[in-house]
């Protein structure tokens, strides 16, 4: 019978101790430590995705920040498929779909040595990509204030040659009077532009995206169409299996884009399905939003219903007849950057069941196409004043 020392490795050489803290596999040359299980190897986090305010599910911003918050999620939840549909002849779901692309785009340059997000466009040329939104810098008055602050910011012989007594002066008025509060706003803002970001309408993305950020499908055959696009999503998950791939599909069924067929219910319902199970197939990675518009197909066909059947998510946007926009310029005719444009009306959200929940809200939200951006707010008619001057006199006289 033979003793060893505390510490000393059974089967190893003699005087071999073991290390405190380290696996006793380690010292076997070609051996690696085992992994226990049920530990899988942490994978580096998505900056683009941040939970659901209410299920907490991982969402992904649309490019409207406005958007984000009537869909209850902030954000569109990954897994999700989203319609939005438009009345009449203008085309203001265009202005989503290429504020979502240009969304992916800008979160695939978030990183130089990771690809975050990839954008996929269906029936849309190439051409397509080069007209994507640029983001939004502010106004012209805002602007100037950046420039002006980035310039004092700098050191430079001018800027410390000049006086102190002044600008501490003026920071106590600030403070005062709470003119501070938007720098510090201002300062809160790039915190969040790793999720969303606010997009130009008159300006352009760039450098402009290219083929390694967005790739685009032609309309063809449903299952090759269907096949190509998975065969996408494989490729740019094996190389980063937390990437967000955003599908994005203009003017769904229009007749420039889509041959005749596709408007039967046996092209276009198994299209959707396929798309669908796509989602689900991938449900931290991928997410669809798809417009279309219903002067061509209307809300109370059967088609329709049956596609808002299938998708988790539907918004519906109308625009104002040429009365009411007449009536909401004459009342903003002092402050033309408050004229609304339509409404917003709220068919589905993706929550907690399976296929969506059903929460109608109609007339509830406005949008506004500005010079600049887009915009949601909550819906309300306004009041005209008329003739104020007359009222005051006749209080005078009084």
């Amino acid at each position: 019978m033979s003793f060893r020392k505390r510490g000393e490795i059974l089967g190893g050489a003699p005087g071999t101790r073991a290390v405190p803290g380290r696996l006793n596999s380690t010292l076997v040359s070609g051996r690696q430590p085992p992994v226990p299980k049920g530990r899988q190897v942490p994978v580096k986090q998505n900056p683009t995705i941040r939970p659901s305010t209410i299920t907490s599910q991982p969402s992904t911003s649309t490019g409207i920040p406005d958007l984000d918050k009537i869909l209850l999620h902030s954000g569109l939840p990954l897994g999700s498929f989203l319609v939005v549909e438009e009345s009449g002849t203008t085309d203001f779901a265009s202005v989503i779909s290429r504020s979502f692309a240009s969304q992916g785009v800008v979160h695939s340059r978030l990183d130089k040595d990771i690809v975050h997000s990839h954008v996929i466009a269906v029936g849309v040329p190439p051409q397509w990509a080069l007209e994507l939104p640029g983001i939004y810098k502010g106004s012209t008055k805002e602007q100037k204030r950046a420039a002006v602050a980035a310039n004092e910011s700098k050191i430079s012989v001018s800027n410390l040659a000049e006086p102190t007594s002044g600008r501490s002066n003026d920071m106590r008025i600030a403070w005062r009077y709470g003119l501070n509060k938007e720098k510090q706003q201002s300062s809160t803002e790039p915190e969040n532009e790793t999720f969303a970001n606010q997009f130009d309408l008159t300006q352009k993305l760039m450098p402009t995206p290219n083929a390694h950020e967005v790739s685009t499908i032609q309309v063809s055959d449903v299952n090759a169409m269907v096949k190509q696009i998975k065969s996408t999503i494989e490729y740019h998950i094996k190389k980063t299996p937390s990437i967000v791939m955003r599908i994005v599909i203009p003017n769904l069924l229009h007749p420039s884009i889509y041959p005749p067929q596709w408007s039967t219910p046996s092209f276009i319902i198994p299209f959707i399905h396929s798309l669908r199970s796509l989602v689900r197939q991938y449900p931290q990675n991928v997410v669809i939003i798809a417009s279309l518009a219903l002067d061509l197909y209307p809300r109370d066909t059967n088609l329709i219903f049956q596609i808002e059947q299938m998708v988790d998510a539907a918004i519906h946007l109308q625009p104002f007849n040429q009365e009411m926009t007449a009536l909401i310029e004459k009342a903003y005719k002092n402050e033309p950057g408050k004229v609304q444009h339509g409404l917003v009306n709220v068919i589905k959200i993706p929550t907690l069941s399976e296929r969506g929940m059903m929460l109608i809200h109609d007339g509830e939200y406005a949008f506004k196409n500005g010079r600049k951006k887009f915009e949601i707010e909550p819906w309300g008619i306004p009041v005209e004043d008329e003739e104020p001057e007359q009222q005051t006199k006749e209080n005078i006289e009084f």
